[in-house]
């Protein structure tokens, strides 16, 4: 890990001066609503420059082709020895100014941090071919993502490498309550898994007629009308919802659940926001197995396979003390492996290198 030391490196212009990594970050923001990539990208931004990175995020009110020269001009005027985007972005949404700002910047080395390409239409997954052509790296964050990306462009197999996601919000002393809370947390958006999680109430709550069932997420404007089905079939079954929270709120709302109900329908991975933000609290995590899922994950979490499987780890947690400590202290373990500290560390080493290969010998 950098030790603190700011990161230096030989000014461009003069071969003599020594100054910090200039970066220029590329994400857009849809503020005040909540973006899991913006979120992602200013934890990123933070330890990048606790460890001595000069960051400078640079944003545009529109990111189509029209504002591509905008874009271009801003990005030149940082003087930027390395640039990084994250792709895709709320901001961003459909729009092509990426694609073409990737292909015709020349200022510095474009490294990309894709974060979806699994879930991704064949569109989106056609245009990539564009986005990423020019780029020095691009980044993934789950094994089963690079795979899937390299059988689309195999050609970009010596420039691809793996991160893994951080935890977005800050840990908490695990601290349940009474009456029991069983939660659901993240977007409300389709294929997150709250149909499950609403199939799973339908059984659990008769049992245990005490537990409050509440979903916890930030609504997405792009899906205005599944928050409205959600809201309703969540009234239907005296199910709350709470909405947007600061990542304070979050978490301090998070470390009082008994048990964190959070059945991706593609598997639990170290991909998802949610489940690392509920194991950074210590929460008992019931999830689902899926193709994305890593090893690391199955030991610690013993994921499901079904409804039933879901309902019945639920049950054990809230009627076994036993079953819950020992689903807190394996949660607790999960979130000991996620180090924002290790992340940055594996930016800064990829980016030095990029750098250093351009600079004249």
């Amino acid at each position: 890990m950098n030790d603190g030391t700011p990161l230096r490196m030989l000014d461009a212009q003069t071969g003599r001066r020594e100054r910090s990594l200039r970066l220029v970050s590329l994400c857009g923001s849809i503020k005040p609503l909540f973006s899991g990539t913006d979120d992602y990208h200013e934890h990123l931004l933070a330890v990048l420059r606790r460890e001595g990175v000069d960051a400078r995020p640079v944003n545009v009110k529109r990111w189509g082709l029209s504002q591509v020269g905008e874009l271009l001009r801003q990005v030149a005027r940082e003087r930027p020895d390395a640039i990084l985007m994250q792709y895709p972005t709320d901001a961003f949404g459909a729009a092509l100014g990426p694609h073409a700002f990737a292909s015709l910047q020349r200022q510095a080395p474009l490294v990309v941090t894709l974060h979806e390409f699994v879930a991704a239409n064949p569109v989106r997954r056609a245009s990539l071919g564009v986005l990423l052509a020019r780029a020095a790296a691009v980044i993934m964050t789950a094994e089963t993502e690079r795979d899937a990306l390299l059988a689309w462009f195999p050609w970009l197999r010596r420039r691809t490498c793996v991160i893994p996601i951080g935890a977005n919000f800050p840990g908490r002393e695990w601290q349940p309550g009474q009456p029991p809370l069983v939660v659901y947390f993240g977007q409300i958006r389709p294929e997150k898994g709250l149909e499950e999680y609403l199939g799973c109430v339908d059984v659990l709550a008769p049992r245990f007629p005490d537990a409050k069932f509440v979903i916890a997420g930030s609504r997405v404007p792009k899906f205005a009308g599944y928050h409205r089905m959600i809201e309703a079939e969540a009234g239907k079954r005296g199910i709350g919802l709470a909405g947007e929270m600061q990542p304070d709120q979050v978490s301090d709302f998070l470390h009082t659940a008994t048990v964190a109900l959070l059945p991706y329908p593609s598997g639990a991975s170290f991909r998802r926001g949610s489940l690392l933000a509920a194991a950074v609290c210590g929460v008992p995590i019931i999830t689902l197995r899926g193709a994305e899922t890593p090893a690391e994950m199955v030991s610690l979490l013993d994921p499901g396979t079904s409804r039933a499987d879901l309902i019945a780890q639920a049950a054990r947690c809230l009627s076994d003390s036993a079953a819950r400590d020992l689903a807190h202290r394996r949660s607790r373990e999960l979130g000991a492996l996620v180090s924002w500290e290790a992340i940055g560390d594996r930016y800064v080493e990829l980016m030095s290198r990029l750098v250093a290969e351009r600079l004249p010998r």
